[in-house]
């Protein structure tokens, strides 16, 4: 049994919108990411940049 034209364009228009979700998902894990590894590369700059210090010199951060 063949699908009518306008079978095949709603199911054509869902899946358009199911991946353009999926993209936006991706976009967003992706900058968070990003965000993580400029944080983190920030960090380890750091710690190398101080590491004429002593440990008890050096401030924890607790959660909030």
């Amino acid at each position: 049994m063949a699908l009518e034209n306008s079978e095949v364009l709603e199911n054509l228009i869902k899946q358009k919108t199911e991946i353009e979700n999926q993209i936006e998902t991706a976009r967003v894990t992706y900058l968070k990411i990003l965000g993580a590894i400029d944080a983190l590369s920030q960090i380890e700059e750091s710690k190398e940049g101080g590491e004429e210090t002593e440990p008890e010199a050096e401030e924890t951060v607790e959660d909030e």
